[in-house]
């Protein structure tokens, strides 16, 4: 689902993802690192993002991900 004005709602720590509560479309990198995002392992440059619906994630200790919480009565992402 697109953003209204590219604006994303939480902020999550690659470690400490969790897609049952939330979708994300976008991995940011704080530096330079290796990330898999959906299997496909990359390196990612410092200060970098990626927009991508995010299905898995592994790696990218110095990244972290951007989307939304999902509404558990719609399975919609919630806009604030």
């Amino acid at each position: 689902m697109p953003l209204l004005n590219d604006i994303h709602s939480i902020l999550v720590p690659v470690s400490q993802a969790n897609f049952t509560a939330h979708t994300y479309t976008e991995v940011y990198a704080g530096a330079d690192d290796t990330i898999a995002i959906n299997g496909v392992p990359m390196q990612i440059g410092n200060g970098s993002s990626i927009k991508i619906k995010v299905f898995s994630v592994s790696g990218g200790t110095k990244c972290v991900l951007l989307g939304e919480t999902i509404n558990n009565r719609t399975d919609s992402p919630i806009f604030r």
